[in-house]
């Protein structure tokens, strides 16, 4: 299940100090497919913001995993737009790792404070 070719890049903006939650789901050739027993993480250029996704019930959401940050995770960073990927790793950390999606997540300033 590597990713072969061209990496999918998906660019995502969060406003500073607020509470995100971004939803993925996995899908092969149109299909989802179950995640359960993968590790998954966000890697990040800034370190503040790397973490490891939560897996949803895969007997209903099949595929789906969601990233989320608090306000305590970007209150404190500058307007910034930073490099990430995220990362499987199918049967656990220290087994094969495939990066399945890359991009950059802008840190934004609130337009109105």
């Amino acid at each position: 299940m590597s990713c072969k070719g061209t990496i999918p890049i998906k660019d995502l903006s969060i406003y500073r100090g607020d509470n995100e939650t971004i939803n993925f789901r996995y899908v092969v050739d149109g299909v989802p497919v179950d995640i359960t027993g993968y590790q998954i993480f966000l890697e990040c250029a800034s370190a503040t913001l790397s973490r490891e996704a939560v897996i949803k019930d895969q007997t209903t959401n099949i595929g789906q995993y969601s990233i989320s940050f608090v306000p305590e995770d970007t209150k404190e960073l500058d307007a910034v737009k930073t490099a990430y990927e995220v990362v499987f790793w199918p049967t656990g950390v220290g087994g094969e790792k495939n990066t399945k999606h890359k991009g950059h997540i802008l840190i934004a300033s609130e337009v109105v404070p």
